[in-house]
């Protein structure tokens, strides 16, 4: 189990740096990093050296620029989640069109969120763009809560660094006995949402989940798409 308690500053902050240069294109000045960042200039200047020269950023002018041997490391995890698309796809394209709703694939992403790895949208969010490679938490949406009921080892080790409300706790439950969970307007309002989990190996390793406005996707709607989706679910499984 991961102890969230044990964590170490210096490398959270090398791994929120990476983030950070992905989330602007994989190119940003020093001055910008430091403001969207909050780390002071001098740490922020050492962190960015040590990685340069583990070729994890690289420099370009006055632009830090993500390095290649990221490309190197995650290939393998490339290749896994293309693995995934691919023997999830029909379902995916299975609910969008029974639901006529974005439909969204994901992979938990150590204990904190979870990480988008397909859509297919309906165009009345997000205007269509894929939130592919997105990261989200987990106590908010159907999704999230879709893993922690799933996978224990999540929810002990947020419950254990004390950043799991108690009142999830008997959801989590529910979720459990039911095998899928809802969003009524609780991650975002207007919105409409359930998921459940995928399995392989009798072991969750996604989840996929529908949203849409909630005048679209009424409680009762739901529900009657959720168990929908998990009698295919077990033809995936």
């Amino acid at each position: 189990m991961v102890n969230e308690t044990r964590n170490i500053q210096s490398v959270e902050r090398a791994m929120y740096l990476l983030e950070q240069v992905a989330a602007a294109g994989g190119r940003v000045r020093l001055n910008d990093l430091a403001e969207q960042s909050g780390v002071n200039k001098t740490t922020l200047h050492g962190l960015l050296n040590t990685l340069c020269a583990l070729g994890y950023i690289g420099r370009e002018g006055k632009y830090y620029v993500l390095g290649l041997r990221l490309r190197e490391i995650a290939q393998f995890l490339s290749d896994e989640d293309e693995k995934l698309r691919l023997h999830f796809r029909a379902l995916v394209e299975k609910l969008h069109h029974s639901s006529g709703e974005n439909v969204y694939l994901a992979v938990p992403c150590g204990t904190r969120g979870y990480l988008y790895i397909d859509f297919l949208g309906s165009g009345d969010y997000f205007k269509g763009v894929s939130p592919r490679g997105r990261r989200e938490g987990l106590t908010t949406s159907a999704m999230g809560k879709v893993f922690l009921a799933n996978i224990p080892e999540m929810a002990r080790s947020l419950r254990r660094a004390e950043k799991l409300p108690p009142q999830i706790g008997a959801e989590l439950q529910q979720i459990s006995a039911c095998g899928y969970a809802l969003d009524l307007e609780v991650a975002e309002a207007g919105l409409n949402a359930f998921a459940v989990p995928l399995r392989r190996d009798g072991r969750t390793v996604a989840g996929v989940s529908v949203a849409g406005p909630a005048e679209n996707l009424p409680q009762t709607r739901l529900v009657t798409l959720a168990e929908e989706a998990m009698r295919w679910v077990a033809a995936f499984q």
